[in-house]
């Protein structure tokens, strides 16, 4: 790789004294190198023949911009190696010099970022993931992250508290906080945790019923609808909402009252057609869920 960008640099060399009108052994003497002729490698004359030949090749695609494509391509399928070979030996110094010639072209930057995307959907984020590992390894993460935010916020004051707003959207910090005490409950079954001991009972006598083969978070049993969830999801079929209703405080529940707020929760985000049963105490759940595997049947 050394040797084929001193190759370059020379060749630049040679070609700049050519155009200041340099003669070929003002040349040799001036970079030190054998006068030679075109058959001799590293000679004036060699270097000069190369140009030469790079003009030329510049001219023919020109004059034919598929021809050396057509070529390419006639020789990738008579060598399948060729191109990466290639690739291995050449791609990293035509890409310093690319990105010499385009410094401060965002605009090339940012089209060829977008080409790499639809070639590969998760180019940017693995890349992104590789150069966060470095960053934390020598230890600049966080002066970068903060470079980062402060050169965002010059660029766009409002941009990180929109991408706040999306964040807390997504992942609602009330809802996280509640996954995140369940962690630590020791309500657990079959490998899934629940809020309440009650709450494991009634998927206990699902899983007896045959509702259930086998509780998964966020997939039948705590399923997200955007800032909120349903305590279970029975054969993406039927919903079902353990919930006793609040008696005390400054907001007193009916179960008529929350199976409305649930109802128009479910409505409003696809959901109509789904049967929704409400279970106010542990007393009513063996009744309920008789009323869920009948309904499931008739589904």
């Amino acid at each position: 790789m050394k040797r084929d960008n001193k190759h370059v640099e020379i060749r630049n060399k040679v070609e700049n004294l050519l155009s200041k009108g340099f003669s070929v052994e003002e040349i040799s003497r001036k970079l030190s190198i054998p006068f030679g002729t075109r058959y001799i490698q590293g000679s004036a004359k060699w270097y000069i023949y190369c140009i030469k030949a790079k003009e030329r090749q510049k001219k023919a695609i020109e004059k034919h911009p598929g021809l050396y494509s057509k070529a390419g391509k006639i020789a990738q399928q008579k060598h399948p190696w060729i191109g990466k070979e290639l690739g291995k030996k050449y791609g990293s110094i035509q890409g310093k010099l690319n990105a010499q010639k385009l410094k401060g072209n965002s605009e090339y930057f940012s089209k060829m970022a977008k080409k790499l995307q639809q070639v590969n959907p998760g180019q940017s984020k693995n890349n992104m993931i590789k150069a966060h590992e470095t960053m934390k390894k020598i230890g600049t993460f966080n002066e970068h992250q903060k470079k980062a935010a402060l050169k965002c916020k010059e660029k766009n004051p409002f941009q990180l508290k929109e991408m706040s707003k999306k964040a807390h959207e997504k992942y609602p910090l009330a809802l996280l906080a509640l996954e995140s005490h369940r962690k630590n409950y020791p309500y657990e079954f079959m490998g899934c945790l629940f809020d309440s001991n009650d709450e494991r009972i009634i998927c206990q006598k699902l899983v007896k019923k045959g509702l259930i083969e086998k509780p998964i978070e966020k997939v039948n049993v705590h399923f997200r609808i955007r800032r909120c969830h349903i305590d279970f999801f029975i054969q993406n079929k039927l919903f079902i909402e353990f919930h006793p209703a609040r008696k005390f405080g400054r907001t007193i529940e009916t179960e008529r009252g929350y199976y409305k707020e649930r109802r128009k929760l479910l409505n409003k985000n696809g959901f109509e057609k789904y049967p929704l049963i409400i279970i106010n105490n542990l007393k009513d759940a063996d009744f309920k869920v008789e009323e869920a595997e009948k309904l499931i049947r008739s589904l």
